[in-house]
């Protein structure tokens, strides 16, 4: 200790040095690589079922959301030669763009029959419009996913590769925006995962700035008017500021992207870093308000008493933040994981760059030092007794508050949608509502189907059938439209045999009529329009539709719905039908959020009261440490 106090202000430089590199080459890591991520698949939730079997699912087809709706509008109405013409160049050019693996438009639509394949829409001929238009809108098919009921915009349906990365998505949509931009539509609406990751992306962004820049100064003003002094501003939030920028650059270097959990991490850095900072200084002034003026002896006995208060409060904060380890969400673990780290790392600093910073400063004026500390001193102490004098009146107050609390908590509802995060400012939310008012919505929806029978074929004539009946639900009670599964192609090569006829976009009413549609599908299986839908083994087949986005709440009634009618109806014996795609795990996402800040909570407080318990050896110190900070969340 004798050596310490001895060479302390050579120590002191030397640790300031040590500081000084460390936080250089932060920044620098910082700089370099931090990266904004908004992959929302990191969300999903590990070890679950439905996550294999849909991971299982994507596997057999497709990626159910790699996918891109883009709506053009003409006010005039979309049965214009030059409007249509412009629509089929945008086609052929958005065909040519890289990671565009199809392209399905209204204008180069087709239809089968006994003669070949013909055109809904005949562009060269202006003639044939009104024909066309009345042929199309007798399709139902058609209706809501590539044409609109008022026939003032259309539709086409854009393929990505499967997986694609962020920066080929950001590329791409470069790309498209480009081509679109081109052609000079009245109107164009764009919904998609790449230009929703772009919108998000770019949200997080700016919200990172506001809150951390937000935080930075209502803290300022705090420590002013505590304080008020400059000095009592800048050395606090130095130290907090240094934790913050080295639990960055630790969480940069292990190759940790700043998603929409971890960039609240500076924010929460900077006010929980703030309560050990607070808690030396105030200690730290008030020694040398008492006429302590060697600053040394000063910084000893400040350490000493709120040392052991401060690690207290370290513990029972990261082990918190680390209750969230616990959950099945990997970004949910991560923030936990490097919020205590953080937590740890502003600890260390408080306790050894702050006593540094401290004794290379000037010594601050005790007298305005003694003002505001009488200041508050006289405020807190008329507030103490005012609680004393007023303790039932307070308790009553408590209560009341505590039972309409727990009214409002029995009124709390769990439920999510696609485009909550967006503001009514947003031009991606305006796209998407374009889409729910005028199509089939945005969500996708995905089934699997199975065989009941183990030799059986998704399309034996008994499933058909039965996936007949399942689809007709869906449409009817469900709201799925733009709906595509093995009976859509067993229908489309019926309604072929009839050239093309709306009429006939049926089963056959005879068994052996269905089993030679379907004899007809297996023979173009390998085909990548029957793949998409059919496995090879023809053992699972796959409904995929589009629907409104009526909210998670709203899909679980009607998942309860639909189960029973599976259960229930006696047509549907001959297949297993399965609810899966992104949107399902997302929904069940929301549910693990809930559950696992339920069990974080839980298990946070359990913790903190255990180690008050033990470090005051009395239970009853723990209910009195847990009551004041249970409540405020109720």
């Amino acid at each position: 200790m004798n050596f310490i106090r001895k060479h302390f202000r050579k120590l002191s430089i030397a640790a300031m040095v040590v500081v000084a590199a460390v936080t250089i080459a932060s920044l620098f890591e910082i700089r370099k690589n931090t990266r904004f991520d908004y992959d929302f698949e990191t969300f999903f939730p590990i070890d679950d079922p439905e996550l294999e079997a849909y991971l299982d699912f994507r596997n057999k087809f497709e990626y159910d959301n790699e996918f891109v709706l883009l709506a053009i509008e003409n006010s005039s109405g979309i049965f214009s030669r030059r409007f249509l013409e412009n629509v089929q160049a945008l086609t052929d050019s958005l065909r040519r763009i890289p990671d565009i693996t199809q392209v399905i438009s209204p204008t180069d639509l087709t239809y089968l029959t006994t003669a070949g394949k013909f055109p809904y829409m005949h562009i060269e001929e202006p003639e044939r419009y009104k024909e066309d238009s009345a042929f199309i809108y007798r399709n139902e098919e058609l209706v809501g996913s590539f044409f609109p009921p008022d026939a003032r915009s259309l539709s086409i349906f854009i393929r990505t590769t499967n997986g694609i990365s962020k920066e080929k998505s950001d590329l791409l949509l470069a790309r498209m925006n480009h081509e679109i931009s081109r052609h000079q539509f009245e109107k164009i609406h764009l919904a998609s995962k790449l230009n929703a990751q772009k919108v998000y992306l770019d949200q997080l962004r700016k919200e990172f700035v506001l809150f951390f820049i937000s935080s930075f100064f209502l803290i300022v003003l705090f420590l002013y008017a505590s304080f008020r002094s400059f000095w009592g501003v800048w050395v606090p939030v130095l130290v907090v500021l240094l934790a913050i920028i080295w639990t960055l650059a630790l969480m940069t270097r292990a190759g940790k992207t700043l998603d929409i959990m971890t960039v609240l991490l500076p924010t929460m850095l900077f006010i929980v870093g703030m309560s050990d900072v607070v808690h030396i200084l105030t200690k730290y002034l008030e020694e040398m308000r008492r006429g302590v003026l060697n600053r040394f002896d000063a910084l000893l006995k400040t350490i000493r008493e709120v040392g052991f208060a401060t690690f207290i409060t370290l513990l029972t904060t990261g082990l918190g933040f680390l209750t969230l380890l616990n959950s099945r969400i990997i970004p949910i673990r991560d923030f936990g994981l490097y919020t205590s780290i953080g937590v740890f790392i502003a600890f260390i600093l408080a306790f050894t760059i702050m006593p540094v910073v401290l004794s290379l400063i000037r010594l601050p004026d005790m007298r305005t030092e003694k003002i505001s500390s009488q200041f508050w001193s006289r405020r807190l102490l008329f507030l103490l007794s005012w609680i004393f004098r007023h303790g039932k009146k307070i308790g009553v107050v408590l209560i009341c508050v505590v039972l309409i609390s727990a009214i409002g908590i029995s009124k709390i509802n769990l439920n999510n949608y696609l485009i909550e995060g967006l503001t009514t400012k947003d031009e991606l939310r305006h796209d998407f509502i374009f889409f729910e008012k005028n199509y089939s919505g945005v969500r996708p929806f995905e089934m699997s189907i199975t065989p009941v029978d183990p030799k059986g074929s998704v399309i034996g004539v008994n499933e058909l059938r039965a996936l007949d009946q399942l689809e007709q639900y869906l449409k009817t009670s469900y709201g799925v439209g733009f709906m595509i599964s093995p009976i859509t192609l067993v229908k489309g090569i019926h309604k072929a045999q009839y050239d093309g006829n709306p009429d006939y976009f049926t089963l056959p009413p005879d068994s052996a009529g269905v089993a030679e549609l379907a004899a007809e599908v297996s023979k173009n299986r390998k085909r990548k329009e029957v793949k998409l839908y059919l496995s090879q083994d023809e053992k699972t087949g796959r409904m995929s539709g589009k629907m409104h986005d009526i909210g998670s709440k709203k899909i679980r009634e009607l998942d309860k719905k639909l189960d029973s009618f599976l259960m229930t109806d006696p047509a549907l014996k001959a297949i297993r039908a399965h609810r899966t795609g992104a949107a399902v795990i997302l929904d069940r996402n929301n549910e693990y959020l809930v559950e696992n800040m339920l069990q974080g909570l839980l298990l946070s407080i359990l913790v903190v009261a255990i180690v008050i318990s033990i470090i005051h050896r009395s239970w009853k110190m723990a209910i009195i440490a847990v009551i004041p900070n249970f409540l405020p969340i109720i």
